[in-house]
């Protein structure tokens, strides 16, 4: 569960750094081409923390049991 909150963490974090620094009134289209990409790099960021959390937990149980 541990390793869910730091991912939606970093989604949280990320989403508001794109909002502090996006131009949402009614820019150029490519700001919205970039404004998406840039969500789907923190959404991609926080898949990669939960799945490195859960990889370094299950190697941290499975160098205990040996």
């Amino acid at each position: 569960m541990k390793n869910v909150l730091i991912g939606i963490l970093v989604f949280v974090i990320g989403y508001m750094i794109i909002g502090i620094f996006a131009n949402y009134e009614g820019g150029k289209i490519e700001l919205s081409y970039y404004a998406a990409i840039a969500f789907s790099l923190v959404y991609l960021a926080s898949v990669i923390t939960v799945c490195t959390g859960f990889i370094v937990s299950a190697l941290k149980k499975y160098s205990n049991i040996q």
